[in-house]
């Protein structure tokens, strides 16, 4: 993959623009490298509790009764 595409892949207007992630120190990777997550760390709150009702009611939407 070349930087074009990665470029597109960000939402970059310009190439330039991802060029600037390019130049970083080793210092700079180590500080961005020690604020992810081991994946045993991570725990998403769920965004709504499960109330049992169907996706349709959820949405509001009604469905025919058999």
């Amino acid at each position: 993959m070349n930087i074009v595409q990665i470029s597109f892949l960000l939402g970059h207007a310009q190439v330039q623009t991802t060029m600037a992630y390019l130049d970083i120190t080793t210092e700079q990777e180590a500080q961005a490298l020690a604020t992810l997550e081991d994946d045993n760390d991570k725990s998403t709150p769920k965004k709504r509790k499960s109330s049992g009702k169907s996706l349709a009611a959820l949405c509001g939407v009604r469905t025919p009764k058999s």
